[in-house]
């Protein structure tokens, strides 16, 4: 039996972390039309996860099982201005774990995986943003300790 885990993504994972992407905000786009994808997303995101994969105030992971990847999870920092005493904020901005990988504790080391990350780098705390409409994800990330901070208010135009 090969090992089971989560690792840091590198260039070889691409094609895999792209696909569970794009299942991704396929599951999103059920919940929400904003999520539907352009033409050429995918190809967009891919550009976008190779510097993601360079950049020093990111990083992705991958939950790997007999081989295959179950899921995977970004997280960035950012940087605010020095005017309050907390100028290092983190944000798992993409995380996703197939169906069938569910319930086996892939998204909650990812998560882990992404807390100890982001506090390397000196962020004290970790933003994600859930579809108001996934009761599924908001479970998650309460169970997790994730609680509301700021309400994201939109109008469409």
């Amino acid at each position: 039996m090969m090992a089971t885990g989560v690792r840091r993504g590198g260039r070889s994972d691409v094609e895999v972390i792209v696909s569970l992407w794009s299942e991704s905000i396929r599951h999103h786009a059920r919940l929400d039309p904003h999520y539907r994808l352009t033409d050429g997303a995918e190809v967009t995101w891919r550009d976008h996860l190779v510097r993601l994969l360079r950049a020093p105030g990111a990083a992705v992971f991958v939950h790997e099982c007999d081989g295959a990847a179950g899921g995977f999870a970004v997280v960035e920092t950012t940087q605010a201005a020095a005017v309050l005493s907390e100028t290092v904020r983190a944000e798992i901005t993409d995380l996703y774990v197939r169906p069938d990988a569910r319930r086996r504790g892939f998204g909650s080391g990812l998560v882990e995986a992404s807390l100890a990350w982001a506090a390397e780098q000196g962020a004290l705390r970790v933003e994600v943003r859930v579809v108001a409409g996934n009761a599924e994800g908001q479970a998650f990330w309460r169970t997790l300790g994730f609680a509301d901070f700021v309400d994201v208010l939109q109008l469409r135009l």
